[in-house]
C-alpha cells in the first residue's frame, strides 16, 4: 500500500508532467517519420535521460512513455500511405484497404480509441501478473514458441480459402528465406551471396517495404488517382465517429489486449509475430470470417488491441526476470542497471513504487496518444485526397531512404527491387503476400527454438510436452476446419467458362467460384497462371542444391525441409491447372488487389515508372543514393500532375525529401551515406580493396 501511495503522490510533481509530455510529443512525432522510431529515439534519449535525470523514476517514466505512444502513431503511415513497418502490417494490409474506400479518418479514430484500451488494459493488467507471472514465463520453452510461430503462419496461410495451398507454399516461402544467414544449430553461413551485411538475415524493414509498400505505391501510380475516393470523409468529425466505435467494441478489445500480454510475456515473440498472431486470435473468435482481407476495421483493431498491450507483456520477463520481453524493453533494462534498479525481487519489492508508476505512465501516454492523435488525424487523412503521382513522388523516395537507414547499406537497393518484383507477381496472379511475410518473420524464430528445444529435450522430450502437444493439434484443426471452409464455399459458387483467362483473378467479395478451363494440356501447362509455380519451384529447387554445400544435415534440414514443402505445394496446384483444369477464380485471399489493372493508360504509365526506377538506380550507383532520390521526386509529379502542378509539385517533392535527408538523417539519425555502389564495386574487384 505504502508503494501506490508514493506513486501516485508523485503525480503531483510538476516534473513528472513535464517529462510525460514531453516524451509523448516526441514519441508522437518520431512515430510519423519513417525511419526514425520509438527504438531510435529511445537509443539516443538513453545517455541524455540517464546523464542528466538523477530520479531513477523519472528516468524509467520517460522511456516507458517513448515507447508506449510511438507504438500507437506508427500505425499512420501504414494506413493513410500504405507504408507499413516491421510491426503493423495488418493494420497496412487491412487498414490501406480501408484508406481506398474513402475511410481512413474513422479507420485512424478507431486504432486511437481501441489502442487507448489496449494500453490501459495492457497496464491493469501488467500490475495485477507481475506477482504472479515468473512460474508461467519459465515454462514456457523453446519447444512451445516454435510450435507458436508454426501456429501463426498456418493460421495465416489457412485463411486464404480460395487460395490456401497457394497460402501454405507463400508462407513456406517465407520460411525458406528466413534461413538466410547464420544457421542457429552449426554456425554455418547459408545463401549469403558473399555480403557480411546477410549474415543475421535478410533485413526484415527492407523486405517489408519492397514486399508489401512498393508494390501498393506502384500500383496507386499507375491508377494516377488518390488513395480515398472523391468525397472522401476526413474531417475531425469522422475521426470521433471513428473512436466511438472502437470504444463501442470493449469486449473485444480486453479480450485482445489480454492476449498482447501473453504474447508480449514470452521473450522472443516480437513486434511482428504479436501483430500477425493477435490477429489470427481474433479471427478465429469471429463468426464472419469472409470479412477479413478486403479491408475489414476489426482486423486493425484486432491487432492494434494487442500492439498497445503488449509493452505491458514485454515488462513482465524484464521486470520480474531480467529478460528483455522486446528491443524497447532491453534498452530500458540498461537504464534500469545505469540506476543500479537490479530485475527480479529487489525491483518488484524494494522499487516497486517505480514498477506502479511506470504502470500508471503507460495508461496517462495512452490517453495522451488518443488525444494528440484525434487532433491531428482529421489534416493528416486529407493526404488521401490528393493524386498519388505527387504522394508518391514523396514517400516513394522516403521508403527507399527508410530502408537504407535500417541497413546502413546499398545493398537494401538490390533486395528491395527483388521483393518488389515477387510482390506485384503475387498481386496480379493472387499468391497471397502476408504469409510470405510472416514465414520470413517467423521461420528464424521456429528454427532457433526447435534448435535448442532438440538440443535439451530430443525429438522424444519435445513430442511429449503437454504445451507443445496441444498446440499441435490445434494447428492441424485449423488446417482441416479452413480446408473443410474452402471447399464448401467451392461447391456453392460452382460455375463453367468456356475460355481461359491468363491474366490477374478477379478479387470478389462473394463465395469462392471454381471455373472450368477447356484447353488441350500444352495450353493449359504453359498458361501464364503457372508462372508464379514455376518460380516457386525454379527458387525452391535452387536452395535445395545451394545447401548441398553445407557442412552438417542439421544446417540443411530447415531449408530443404521448407524448399520440399513448397515444391510438394506448387505441384498439387499445377496440377489443378493442368490437369483438372479447374482454378478458383473469385478466391478470398489475404491481400489487398490491385486497383490499375484495366484502367486506361496504364502500360504508358508502367513504362515511365521503369524507366524512372531504373534511372534512381543507375545514379544511385554513380552519384550516390543520397542525391539520385531527387530524381524520382522530381520526375513523378511532372510527368502525371495536371496544370500549374506538372511545375510546382516537383519543387514540393524535391524539398521535402531534401529537408528529411539533410535535417534527419545527417542532423538526428547521424547516417553514414554507403559510397556510390559502382564505387564499390571498383574498389572491391579491381583494385582489390
Amino acid at each position: 500500500m505504502d508503494e501506490i501511495l508514493q506513486a501516485l503522490t508523485r503525480l503531483g510533481d510538476p516534473i513528472y508532467w513535464i517529462v510525460v509530455i514531453t516524451a509523448a510529443v516526441l514519441a508522437a512525432l518520431t512515430g510519423l517519420i519513417p525511419g526514425a522510431s520509438g527504438i531510435v529515439v529511445m537509443a539516443l534519449a538513453i545517455p541524455f535521460i540517464t546523464e542528466n535525470v538523477t530520479d531513477p523514476a523519472i528516468g524509467m517514466v520517460a522511456l516507458a512513455v517513448i515507447t508506449g505512444v510511438n507504438n500507437g502513431l506508427d500505425t499512420i503511415p501504414a494506413i493513410l500511405l500504405g507504408q507499413p513497418g516491421g510491426g503493423n502490417n495488418v493494420s497496412f494490409l487491412e487498414g490501406h484497404q480501408l484508406a481506398r474506400q474513402g475511410k481512413a479518418a474513422h479507420t485512424l479514430g478507431a486504432v486511437y480509441a481501441v489502442s487507448m484500451l489496449g494500453g490501459v488494459v495492457g497496464a491493469i493488467t501488467l500490475a495485477l501478473a507481475v506477482p504472479i507471472m515468473r512460474p508461467f514465463v519459465l515454462s514456457f520453452s523453446w519447444a512451445e514458441i516454435a510450435m507458436l510461430g508454426l501456429f501463426g503462419v498456418t493460421m495465416v496461410s489457412g485463411l486464404s480459402k480460395g487460395a490456401m495451398r497457394r497460402g501454405l507454399a507463400a508462407g513456406a516461402f517465407g520460411i525458406l528465406i528466413g534461413t538466410v544467414g547464420i544457421a542457429p544449430a552449426t554456425g554455418d553461413l547459408r545463401f549469403f551471396f558473399q555480403r557480411p551485411e546477410l549474415w543475421e538475415g535478410i533485413n526484415l524493414i527492407a523486405v517489408t517495404l519492397g514486399f508489401f509498400a512498393l508494390p501498393e505505391m506502384v500500383d496507386l501510380t499507375l491508377a494516377r488517382e488518390p488513395v480515398a475516393p472523391k468525397g472522401a470523409n476526413v474531417s475531425t468529425k469522422e475521426v470521433l465517429r471513428g473512436a466511438r466505435e472502437g470504444f463501442r467494441h470493449w469486449p473485444m478489445v480486453i479480450r485482445q489486449s489480454v492476449f498482447g500480454v501473453f504474447l508480449g510475456a514470452i521473450p522472443g515473440v516480437g513486434q511482428a509475430t504479436i501483430d500477425w498472431l493477435a490477429y489470427a486470435f481474433g479471427i478465429f473468435w469471429t463468426k464472419d470470417k469472409s470479412q477479413f482481407g478486403k479491408g475489414s476495421l476489426l482486423g486493425v483493431m484486432f491487432a492494434e488491441s494487442a500492439q498497445n498491450s503488449k509493452e505491458s507483456g514485454q515488462a513482465i520477463p524484464t521486470l520480474a526476470l531480467g529478460i528483455p520481453g522486446g528491443l524497447s524493453w532491453a534498452l530500458i533494462l540498461v537504464a534500469m542497471l545505469y540506476y543500479n534498479l537490479a530485475p527480479g525481487p529487489q525491483m518488484l519489492g524494494e522499487h516497486a513504487d517505480i514498477v506502479i508508476l511506470m504502470v500508471i505512465t503507460l495508461s496517462i501516454g495512452n490517453l495522451l496518444l488518443m488525444v494528440m492523435g484525434i487532433g491531428f488525424t482529421g489534416q493528416l487523412a486529407k493526404l488521401t485526397l490528393v493524386p498519388y503521382p505527387m504522394v508518391g513522388a514523396v514517400i516513394i523516395p522516403i521508403i527507399f531512404l527508410t530502408a537504407l537507414i535500417a541497413m546502413r547499406s546499398w545493398l537494401f537497393l538490390p533486395i528491395m527491387f527483388v521483393f518488389m518484383g515477387i510482390g506485384l507477381i503475387m498481386k496480379y496472379w493472387q499468391w497471397p503476400r502476408p504469409p510470405m511475410l510472416l514465414g520470413l518473420i517467423l521461420g528464424p524464430v521456429i528454427e532457433e527454438n526447435l534448435v535448442s528445444a532438440e538440443s535439451v529435450y530430443g525429438w522424444s522430450g519435445i513430442a511429449t510436452r503437454p504445451l507443445t502437444i496441444a498446440l499441435a493439434i490445434i494447428i492441424v484443426l485449423v488446417l482441416y476446419f479452413f480446408n473443410k471452409s474452402a471447399k464448401t464455399d467451392v461447391t456453392k459458387g460452382l460455375v463453367t467458362a468456356s475460355t481461359g483467362g491468363d491474366g490477374p483473378l478477379e478479387t470478389a467479395t462473394d463465395a469462392p467460384a471454381t471455373e472450368l478451363i477447356e484447353r488441350s494440356f500444352m495450353q493449359a501447362f504453359f498458361s501464364a497462371r503457372n508462372f508464379p509455380i514455376a518460380l516457386a519451384i525454379g527458387g525452391s529447387l535452387a536452395f535445395i542444391i545451394e545447401a548441398q554445400g553445407f557442412r552438417s544435415s542439421a544446417a540443411q534440414f530447415f531449408p530443404v525441409g521448407a524448399a520440399s514443402v513448397i515444391i510438394v505445394l506448387s505441384l498439387s496446384q499445377l496440377y489443378t491447372h493442368v490437369v483438372s483444369q479447374r482454378v478458383v477464380s473469385k478466391a478470398e485471399i489475404m491481400d489487398i488487389g490491385m486497383k490499375s489493372v484495366g484502367m486506361e493508360g496504364t502500360k504508358a504509365a508502367a513504362v515511365k515508372i521503369v524507366g524512372m526506377l531504373l534511372l534512381f538506380s543507375l545514379l544511385s550507383g554513380v552519384i550516390g543514393i543520397k542525391y539520385a532520390t531527387f530524381s524520382y521526386a522530381f520526375l513523378s509529379p511532372y510527368f502525371w500532375m495536371p496544370g500549374k502542378w506538372k511545375y510546382i509539385g516537383p519543387v514540393i517533392a524535391v524539398t521535402i525529401i531534401g529537408i528529411f535527408q539533410f535535417f534527419l538523417m545527417d542532423n538526428f539519425i547521424y547516417i553514414i551515406w554507403p559510397e556510390p555502389a559502382l564505387f564499390e564495386w571498383i574498389g572491391r574487384e579491381i583494385l582489390g580493396r
